[in-house]
């Protein structure tokens, strides 16, 4: 099932899940896990650069300002905007049943981080894509076709090992009303 951070429910859906993240307006992506206590949300940090760690502090209480997410460390309370780029969940090494069992779910993207590789379902030409080594958000990779998810293993099995996300959300920006926003 594929969240909509407009969904009023978005946190309790991607509760457990784990989410690339940034604070403020820098640049580097942090990674954590969402949860929800009772009527709180947080972000148990998980991993960064290590200024972003400090920075960061082990749990960020979420929560909402002029219509924009924000951050609070736990620890002093000090609020940062926050920008949600994915929710995920992790496949280690994943087979062609993991992957078969995500999309039966609703999954149609998978992001291989370290490598930068991105794998998404076109419904139009039901073909599976893969973009190796995708540097930015705009297209810049080696591009392939498969028509299943079997042919793709059997085709691409030395890009498939690896630390994998399942993409549940990923931020797109979009333009609302003439105002752009993340979400």
């Amino acid at each position: 099932m594929i969240l909509d951070i407009k969904d009023k429910n978005f946190f309790e859906k991607a509760n457990g899940k784990s989410v690339d993240f940034y604070l403020e307006d820098d640049m580097f992506e942090i990674e954590g896990k969402i949860s929800v206590e009772g009527d709180d949300r947080f972000i148990m940090v998980i991993d960064a650069v290590s200024h972003m760690l400090k920075i960061a502090g082990e749990k960020l209480k979420i929560g909402e300002k002029y219509g924009r997410l924000t951050a609070a460390r736990i620890e002093d309370g000090k609020v940062f905007d926050l920008e949600i780029n994915r929710v995920f969940v992790p496949l280690v090494n994943p087979n062609k049943e993991d992957f078969e069992k995500e999309f039966a779910n609703g999954i149609t993207q998978f992001f291989n981080k370290p490598d930068d590789t991105l794998i998404w379902y076109d419904s139009q030409t039901e073909k599976w894509n893969m973009e190796v080594n995708k540097i930015n958000m705009f297209c810049s990779g080696d591009r392939y076709e498969y028509n299943s998810i079997g042919e793709m293993f059997e085709g691409a099995e030395e890009y498939l090992n690896g630390k994998w996300q399942c993409i549940y959300f990923s931020a797109e920006v979009e333009e609302d009303e003439g105002e752009f926003y993340n979400g």
